[in-house]
């Protein structure tokens, strides 16, 4: 192994030994707090805002925050208070639509007087739905002029200091007043958790959010670059619902029979997110976990029975776990891109940094996740349908996982990745050029496209790195190619020589020096060239961001997509991949390797096991027999372990 990449391996994975492993519901009120401890729910508890109606015990001198507090200290659970839900000290009108409340829900006295009662405990300050936050008031100019001094940039790079300005700001304040700010990230926007200085950063899962796996690829790949910790919190409502089974019990309007998120869709969140590496895990809102007992006592309802299960499961298994690195997407720090058709459709378009337009550049990132997360991006029809729970809310990793990180890496955390793909527009600043550099020469795999050698718009020429000349030393482009087709001479990971028809693409002119030429089109232009330096290698494509060359339509091109996948194929701890519809993840725990399979189809399927994996005992799920192959069962996960097997899973055995 080289040696950035064993010096990496062998540092502490973020948060190991730090924040034990939590997980926990949400309640209000001593009856409702005291259940879920007594009905086995976890070790946490999520104290909602008052400002929330959604619990059968109201708001008022005997049931306060502190009151809920005290429980949960009687109890020994650690805990989240809601603090806010959005950015800035305007208290704004509720309602997605709207962009939420900000301001506090609690002053400085009542944190003041929950630091005196905790102890040792662990508990944080949680600030809610602050990128989405962003994404809502950013959306229309009636809403930006509420929070100015958020929205004055007109550069990417100006949307990202701005939110994280605002972010560090409020984690200064709440800090001041003796509490740790939890920011919670719900969007695209996770790295900027950490690069605003808080060491633990939450998402929210579900609700009408972006894909799952797309956010746990964002926080993976945050948490090996900032060194930092995470968790979840999973929302059951879905089209203004959440689910119960005692009406009786909740009468709010929301708590509806068959509502909301299922229980199926909460335990794939629970799993993928434990075998992540979150060290958080909670639901949100306590009517999916409570009924009637029909004594007056509680029984577990649909979302509380999942939840207990899987705290039985992790309590026992709660080592930090770090997924095993294969493929790292890299994008621009300032990048800001957020999917679009989210809320029921309130954000129908793609956007940047909530304000700012989208170009090639974005679709080029869009594009390339769809064939890593096939549907992620939803459809307005599937929206209006109501069919985007799969794909939508979740997506099959076909071509195995990926993290997502971003281009302020260094080349030390970089180099835990044996392959990375730059997707999206890039600043390839001196820093950036030196860590692309640090991380081949020390025996990465990169695929860069030519458009995104630049810097302020100059190309960066390195021949030595990207193998061509890029015309740099006052060489003035001259010819301008297109093509409707690639034809590759070489084979390429997976890949075998053929020809790909294409959309018309116009490839970017580079004079090939020790690069060697793989693919071309019909008129022998190079469009894909490999170059070897130091121990790793380059592969440059020149086509325009591997988009076609008409307008706005950038549709992707086929070969890239088929190499993209290869890609990510061949630096999997599999060399077999699973069938359709199953998010899959490799891990380890300690000395022990995992595999999570999750089947998010309304089917069973067979998923044929691997060299490691075929001695593994099944520990969590599963429908068949174990062997050479195991049935996850419809809308269920596997959760496989191969004892002592690690060492053999980091070398791909």
């Amino acid at each position: 192994m080289r040696l950035l990449a064993l010096l990496s391996l062998l540092m502490a994975y973020p948060g190991d030994g730090e924040t034990p492993l939590l997980v926990g519901g949400c309640a209000h009120g001593e009856t409702n707090i005291q259940a879920l401890a007594d009905l086995g729910l976890g070790n946490f508890v999520w104290i909602p805002a008052s400002v929330y109606a959604t619990s059968n015990v109201p708001w008022d001198e005997e049931n306060t925050t502190l009151r809920d507090v005290e429980v949960a200290v009687r109890n020994d659970m650690h805990f989240m208070v809601s603090v806010r839900r959005g950015l800035g000290d305007t208290l704004r009108p509720g309602g997605y639509q709207y962009g939420g409340h900000a301001d506090e829900f609690l002053d400085e006295s009542e944190v003041r007087a929950i630091g005196l009662l905790v102890g040792d405990r662990l508990w944080w300050l949680h600030g809610e739905e602050l990128d989405a936050d962003m994404h809502q008031q950013g959306l229309r100019p009636s809403f930006r002029t509420r929070s100015p001094e958020l929205f004055r940039y007109q550069t990417r790079a100006g949307g990202r200091l701005s939110f994280e300005g605002e972010l560090a700001r409020l984690r200064q304040r709440y800090d001041g007043w003796g509490g740790r700010f939890l920011p919670n990230l719900c969007m695209t926007y996770h790295h900027s958790g950490w690069r605003s200085g808080s060491p633990l950063v939450i998402a929210e899962l579900l609700e009408h959010l972006p894909t799952t796996e797309l956010q746990l690829a964002y926080l993976r790949g945050g948490a090996r670059q900032f060194r930092g910790e995470w968790g979840v919190w999973i929302s059951p409502w879905w089209i203004g619902q959440i689910p119960t089974e005692d009406k009786a019990m909740w009468p709010i309007e929301q708590a509806t029979m068959g509502g909301g998120h299922s229980a199926s869709s909460l335990r794939r969140c629970l799993y993928l997110s434990y075998v992540s590496g979150a060290r958080l895990l909670c639901t949100q809102d306590t009517p999916p976990l409570l009924s009637g007992d029909g004594n007056g006592g509680f029984r577990l309802g649909p979302w509380g029975r999942e939840l207990a299960d899987f705290w039985a499961y992790a309590r026992e298994h709660s080592k930090p776990i770090e997924p095993t690195p294969g493929l790292a997407v890299l994008v621009d720090r300032d990048n800001g891109w957020c999917p679009a058709h989210l809320g029921i459709n309130w954000a129908l378009e793609e956007t940047v940094w909530g304000k700012l337009p989208t170009d090639r550049t974005d679709r080029m990132l869009s594009s390339y996740l769809d064939v890593l997360l096939p549907g992620f991006g939803r459809t307005f029809e599937a929206v209006e349908e109501r069919s985007d729970i799969y794909p939508g809310y979740f997506a099959a990793t076909p071509h195995g996982p990926f993290d997502i990180v971003s281009s302020d890496v260094s080349s030390l955390e970089l180099s835990a990745y044996p392959a990375v793909v730059c997707l999206g527009g890039l600043e390839m600043t001196p820093s950036l050029h030196s860590t692309l550099r640090a991380y081949v020469e020390g025996g990465g795999t990169l695929l860069i496209n030519a458009l995104q050698l630049r810097w302020r718009e100059d190309w960066v020429d390195d021949p030595h790195l990207w193998g061509v000349s890029l015309g740099m030393g006052g060489r003035a482009w001259t010819r301008i190619f297109s093509a409707t087709d690639i034809h590759l001479q070489e084979p390429v990971f997976s890949l075998e020589p053929g020809a790909w028809k294409e959309p018309w693409y116009a490839p970017v002119e580079v004079e090939p020096l020790s690069a060697r030429v793989l693919a071309s089109s019909t008129g022998g232009e190079p469009v894909l060239l490999e170059n070897r330096f130091g121990e790793g290698r380059v592969y440059l494509s020149t086509p325009e961001f591997m988009q076609e060359g008409w307008g706005r339509q950038s549709a992707r091109l086929g070969f890239f997509a088929d190499l993209v996948g290869a890609m990510c194929e061949a630096v999997q701890p599999m060399d077999r991949g699973p069938a359709a519809d199953i998010s899959w993840i490799t891990a380890r725990q300690g000395d022990d390797a995992l595999l999570l399979l999750v089947n998010h189809a309304s089917e069973a399927r067979e998923v044929d096991l691997p060299g490691t994996w075929t001695a593994a005992s099944v520990e969590v799920g599963a429908g068949g027999c174990m062997g050479s192959a195991v049935t996850v069962g419809a809308e269920d996960v596997a959760l496989l372990r191969a004892v002592g097997q690690a060492a053999r899973l980091a070398r791909g055995e």
